[in-house]
């Protein structure tokens, strides 16, 4: 029976202090629980956020069904980074919700997240998957599965990789870049996800598809994520994107 999912305040001036005490250490726990799974609340079936509302984040995540290259072109402030960010943690977790209509991996898996620069990612990107400096685990990653990280060298209170725990008790990692470390800094690698918030260069972007060419036996190979305002006009990216559709995929 877990005393956080019923807690019943009606009869608080008839509690005693002990009780009281007892009351408010079981609220404060229940606030650090969902504090640090944030990701349950989000796309519900009811209420004024519920999912069927947000028809253009279930369709970019139906697409990665078919498509191995996904864009959600959009203006600021539309939830792209949110959309493509929980699709992400579900993939490295491998806790998917019943509703789910896209790919799934069956395994844990190597992720790159990367943005504009250094300050850009620590800024935007690691907290939206991590949560704030000093609340590590309050972002989309549920904080019980963050198994560790490691310290960007040089960059206060930035994260350089993580490792979070799979539904099968494997490890995912998830390695954050930034498109200011240049294109040979996404060469070598084999990776199965690569996210890029914010639109990369076109080289840079071509290097992270070569990194999800996978070589395992039986797999299609990985997949690539981005989130941007085309704020470049129409560059190379954008109409690698939007040359035959006007959404997502190649």
């Amino acid at each position: 029976m877990n005393p956080l999912a019923d807690l019943d305040l009606s009869r608080l001036s008839e509690m005693s202090r002990p009780e009281k005490e007892e009351l408010l250490e079981l609220l404060e726990e229940r606030v650090r629980r969902e504090s640090r799974n944030k990701i349950t609340t989000l796309y519900p079936d009811l209420g004024p956020l519920r999912r069927e509302l947000y028809k253009k984040h279930l369709a970019f995540f139906a697409a990665g069904k078919e498509h191995r290259e996904l864009a959600f072109i959009a203006a600021n402030r539309s939830g792209k980074s949110l959309c493509v960010c929980y699709e992400l943690t579900c993939h490295l977790t491998g806790r998917y919700p019943q509703w789910w209509p896209g790919r799934t991996f069956s395994r844990s898996v190597i992720a790159w997240a990367s943005g504009e620069d250094t300050k850009a990612v620590r800024e935007s990107l690691q907290p939206m998957l991590f949560g704030p400096a000093g609340a590590l685990g309050t972002g989309l990653i549920p904080g019980d599965l963050i198994a560790g990280t490691t310290a960007r060298s040089g960059v206060p209170e930035a994260i350089d990789a993580a490792a979070i725990k799979y539904v099968d008790g494997g490890l995912s990692r998830l390695v954050l870049k930034s498109y200011d470390q240049g294109r040979e800094s996404f060469q070598a690698s084999q990776v199965d996800i690569m996210v890029f918030d914010e639109e990369p260069p076109m080289d840079i972007y071509s290097e992270g598809l070569t990194r999800t060419m996978s070589t395992v036996p039986g797999e299609t190979g990985g997949m690539v994520m981005c989130a941007f305002t085309p704020l470049k006009g129409t560059s190379d990216v954008v109409l690698h994107f939007l040359g035959d559709t006007l959404g997502m995929a190649a």
